[in-house]
């Protein structure tokens, strides 16, 4: 698809207004995705995605259960978007099983992640109908040989996935030429985002092929860190609009707060009586 045919197919299929539920929606789910990043490192330690939450959650907000997310690192970030419990995000023998039953991958090579991507939505557009595969990149996937055969075949195949990664639009070259429109938006934007994303759901739904969404995101070091903060840009973004009150944000930040406690308490104690159960079997992990 050419540039100038995607740019007439975006514009036809976005939507022309978000709603005020759908802005709140955003807003909260990216600041719930920031609490549980930080319990998660705090526990299990790991790579951070703070200053990326409108990235994640403008591209993932509106997927399906029969769809499926790859991503570079954080089980945590992953099952929550995917709608996993809490209790079984913290219980760590659980992952494995919730995990496929979810449809979603934790990848940390660089290499695997596009080629993963590409063939779980290749595998998977023959038996759930409409479905596609999100694949957060921890870098372009041009940058080997691996990761320009997925997205040759991909283009190809017309296969129902989306490539997301941290970079611009003159870094993907090659994707235009083998088909797939790359989309730079910026990724501290989680309205720019999802509008984006929502162009390139649906045209990957309706088997019109994959996209790549280029999201340029700022340093989260030095002076204008608070700038390119995705909240604190989407808290003025709602103050603009007059949908944003603290007492809300104070409210959503308490209840999942409360929420996360649970869950680690409630996966502390299925741990320890799995444990103890072994145990009484005799039976030990080194």
């Amino acid at each position: 698809m050419s540039t100038k045919s995607a740019k007439k197919k975006s514009a036809n299929s976005a939507p022309a207004l978000i709603s005020d539920n759908k802005l709140h929606q955003l807003y909260a789910m990216m600041l719930r995705c920031r609490i549980l990043d930080s319990h998660a490192r705090n526990l299990c330690g790991g790579h951070s995605w703070k200053g990326k939450e409108a990235a994640i959650v403008g591209a993932a907000i509106d997927l399906r259960p029969e769809d499926a997310i790859v991503f570079p690192s954080n089980a945590a970030v992953a099952g929550f978007l995917k709608g996993m419990p809490l209790q079984s995000i913290f219980q760590s023998n659980k992952h494995s099983s919730e995990g496929a039953k979810k449809a979603w991958k934790v990848v940390a090579s660089a290499d695997a992640q596009g080629a993963l991507a590409t063939g779980i939505a290749y595998a998977s557009r023959a038996g759930n109908k409409g479905s596609i595969t999100l694949a957060f990149l921890s870098e372009n996937p041009e940058g080997s040989e691996t990761g320009r055969d997925a997205l040759r075949f991909a283009g190809q195949h017309k296969v129902p996935v989306i490539y997301v990664y941290s970079g611009n639009q003159a870094d993907a070259t090659q994707a235009y030429a083998y088909g797939l429109p790359v989309i730079p938006v910026d990724g501290r934007d989680v309205v720019a985002v999802y509008r984006v994303a929502y162009e390139c759901t649906i045209r990957a739904r309706e088997r019109g092929g994959p996209s790549v969404i280029a999201c340029s995101i700022g340093s989260a070091n030095g002076s204008s860190a608070k700038s390119q903060d995705p909240l604190r840009n989407m808290e003025k973004y709602l103050s603009g609009k007059g949908l944003f009150a603290e007492e809300r944000k104070q409210s959503t930040i308490r209840t999942f707060e409360e929420s996360i406690a649970k869950a680690i308490s409630a996966s502390k104690k299925a741990q320890h009586q799995q444990e103890r159960a072994l145990e009484s079997r005799h039976i030990f992990f080194l």
